[in-house]
């Protein structure tokens, strides 16, 4: 099952996203920004962000690959608390089975 699928996944897509708005006032402080030599918030703590850069950098594939390691423990340490609830039902039938054996056979067999 591991490379079988019934159902097709889109691909990543990356938008151009233009807004289909216009702020002079916004424009205007931008302009004057870059006359004086300003820099954005976001570039002075150095956290700058373009569209699409986490799906092109493989940010995306970082972050999912994670989430599966996360999952796959996950998995493995329910499958543990299964195995030991497993066998320690198995014990506790065993031992009530040895201590009682006379009885069950006598209801059994009669």
């Amino acid at each position: 099952m591991a490379g079988i699928s019934f159902f097709k996944v889109p691909q990543h897509r990356v938008f151009n996203y233009q807004p289909l708005y216009y702020d002079p006032e916004k424009e205007r402080r931008e302009q004057r920004k870059k006359e004086l030599g300003l820099a954005d918030e976001e570039e002075v703590e150095g956290a700058t962000y373009t569209t699409g850069s986490l799906i092109r950098s493989g940010g995306m594939r970082m972050r999912h690959s994670q989430f599966t390691q996360k999952m796959e423990s996950q998995k493995k340490k329910s499958q543990l608390i299964l195995i030991g609830l497993i066998i320690g039902l198995s014990i506790v039938a065993y031992y009530m089975v040895r201590d009682y054996w006379d009885e069950f056979y006598n209801v059994i067999f009669g």
